[in-house]
């Protein structure tokens, strides 16, 4: 048999193998060379989209590093499961440039298969992200994407630094391992001894308390540790702890389990336990990278919601109204301006008193770094009466003050006032022009008047028409008054404009880190199977069933993927609570939902997995 016979018989054998590499890949590309396709597309500037080029070139940029890192460690799974096939080569006469070759040229033909169709499907991508983002930023973009000669080079540029690291790879892996090596490389097991080492018991202990620490730190980042290298040490400790985690932690876990049954040993602890005490170190690297691929694409997503949910509530606060101006003189014209036009509207106006805050024991700051609360807002509620308050507009405030029911707060205006908070409106909202971002303390009518000055006294008066198709005239009579007067919708485009990028790029870079994860694990499942056919078959042999072994191989499944997806949700809770800081959110809500939806996707590659080893085994009867 020839050489090239031996290629192309590889070839064929191992195309199944690659079935999640090469869909992985497929994926990759198409995302790539679509945002490729917007960066350098010199019609989306001239529709005034320009912000949709920048975003691309951020979304490009970071695709670059996840695509090549990805294919790196995929490309590293396989050809560590080819150890022992390299080393039957070898001794058969193959020389190890023989089998370099041999690679190269089977990563040739997958490059060039997969480059070659995924460029054809990215020019229909490009066209659906350009709709997509569209959408998410109300801008107007009639484009019809056309081929990019620079998003084919830049593309192609991908590949070719993705297969020459790949060549790289391989070649130094084929370096290190001899052929005995690569013959005993599967069956080696890394358990070199049932009995729990003190060594084991501190490091997992370590491991532990490196991931509360970097928990602790991640509430407290914004009060006692506002430091910048903070998020960096936080980063380390919970990739290491969780390392330690799965190499020590679960590793004294399995052992204590195993003594409990003092040597009673079922089928279910060989097909599930005893494999995982096989391969505890090569487990603990691979489950860590899982974990923190997973753990980034969740943040990321819940990022990126956040940031939709707390624009949305400002957008209400800054513009709860379709026109909100201030100044009375305005909004007589603005009035005038609507009648001639005969535009109909509601009108909607909000008074309130800018007050100073004197004794203060409802509004607490949680630590001592946060400044005392010292101004507030008051407005009339006609339902309150004597030294009664509600709390209202509760969203402005910061996460760091807690507010306390049954409380006094005295506040200064014409006079001083003693007020009782006894409730509170969450849901309520006031402009943010007249509130200054502090909380509203709804008062009765009496209180009011008796603290009223013109000095404190600030009005707002909104618009709303009666009908929408109005919206663009009375746009432009806005415009007449005062260039400054916006609408709701101006104000809610505007921003959707300046987040609808973020969203995005981070939802498409959650999706491609989704990818990556599901098939590492995907792949990291289909090895570990393969490498115990033997024990299997060995199994069918004395006398057990498929149906003997599933429960096992469930667990193993579960282990593989449960473990590091509550690691990974652990992580990007706390790293979400630490952004949900950042932008004063308080619902946990977006984040729960992200959670939900990422792990019905990552269960779908479980599923998929499990099937797929079941199937493995059947075959190997």
């Amino acid at each position: 048999m020839s050489f090239n016979h031996i290629v192309l018989k590889n070839l064929r054998q191992n195309l199944k193998h690659y079935a999640m590499f090469l869909i992985s890949l497929l994926l990759s590309i198409i995302i790539y060379f679509s945002f490729a396709t917007l960066k350098y597309t010199d019609e989306i500037a001239a529709e005034n989209a320009r912000v949709i080029k920048n975003g691309a070139m951020v979304g490009l940029y970071a695709l670059f590093v996840i695509i090549v890192v990805f294919l790196m460690y995929a490309n590293h799974l396989f050809i560590k499961r080819r150890t022992k096939s390299f080393a039957l080569f070898q001794l058969i006469g193959l020389t190890r440039g023989n089998i370099l070759r041999m690679l190269c040229i089977e990563q040739l033909a997958f490059f060039v298969a997969t480059g070659i169709l995924g460029i054809l499907l990215g020019l229909g991508g490009s066209q659906l992200l350009l709709i997509i983002l569209g959408k998410l930023m109300e801008l107007k973009v009639n484009i019809n994407i056309s081929f990019e000669p620079k998003a084919l080079l830049v593309t192609l540029l991908l590949l070719a630094i993705a297969y020459i690291l790949i060549f790289i790879q391989n070649a130094q892996f084929l370096k290190k391992r001899s052929i005995l090596t690569m013959m005993k490389d599967s069956s080696q097991t890394e358990a070199k001894t049932a009995r729990i080492t003190p060594k084991e018991v501190l490091s997992g202990v370590l491991g532990i308390i490196m991931i509360v620490l970097g928990y602790y730190l991640s509430t407290e980042m914004m009060d006692k540790f506002a430091n910048i290298l903070t998020p960096f040490i936080i980063l380390a400790l919970t990739i290491v702890g969780a390392y330690l985690f799965f190499r020590s932690t679960v590793s004294v876990i399995f052992k204590s389990l195993k003594r409990m049954k003092k040597g009673h040993v079922g089928i279910t602890d060989v097909v599930f336990t005893s494999s995982i005490m096989h391969r505890m170190k090569k487990n603990a690297m691979s489950l860590t990278v899982i974990a923190i691929i997973s753990a980034i694409t969740v943040t990321v997503l819940c990022s990126a919601t956040i940031v939709k949910v707390s624009s949305a509530k400002q957008i209400e606060a800054a513009a709860p109204e379709d026109f909100d101006i201030v100044e009375n003189k305005l909004a007589s014209q603005f009035e005038n301006k609507l009648q001639q036009a005969d535009i109909p509207y509601n009108k909607k106006s909000y008074q309130v008193l800018q007050s100073p805050v004197k004794h203060n024991k409802v509004f607490t700051p949680e630590s001592d770094n946060i400044p005392s609360f010292n101004r507030t807002t008051l407005s009339s509620n006609q339902h309150l009466k004597g030294n009664e308050a509600k709390i209202t507009n509760i969203s402005s405030l910061p996460q760091n003050i807690k507010v306390n029911l049954n409380q006094t707060v005295t506040v200064q205006g014409k006079t001083n006032a003693k007020l009782k908070v006894t409730s509170k409106d969450e849901n309520k909202v006031y402009p943010l022009e007249i509130t200054a971002m502090s909380p509203v303390l709804e008062v009765s009518p009496q209180v009011y008047q008796s603290l009223r000055t013109d000095e404190l006294e600030v009005t707002e008066h909104g618009y709303n028409l009666k009908n929408q198709s109005d919206m663009a005239k009375a746009e432009k009579v806005a415009q007449q008054v005062n260039p400054d007067i916006e609408s709701k919708r101006q104000v809610t485009k505007s921003n959707n404009q300046t987040t609808g990028i973020m969203i995005f790029v981070s939802a498409f870079l959650g999706f491609a880190f989704l990818i990556a994860a599901g098939c590492i694990i995907y792949i990291k499942q289909m090895d570990e199977t393969e490498d115990e056919l033997p024990s299997f078959k060995l199994l069918h042999r004395i006398g057990f069933t498929n149906s003997d072994m599933m429960p096992g191989l469930t667990l193993k499944v579960l282990f593989n993927f449960g473990l590091p997806l509550i690691i990974a949700l652990l992580h990007s809770f706390f790293a979400a609570s630490a952004f949900m800081n950042i932008m004063g959110s308080s619902s946990h809500t977006p984040v729960f939902i992200v959670m939900i939806v990422y792990t019905i996707v990552y269960a779908i590659f479980a599923l998929i997995a499990l099937l797929h080893s079941r199937r493995m085994i059947n075959q190997a009867q």
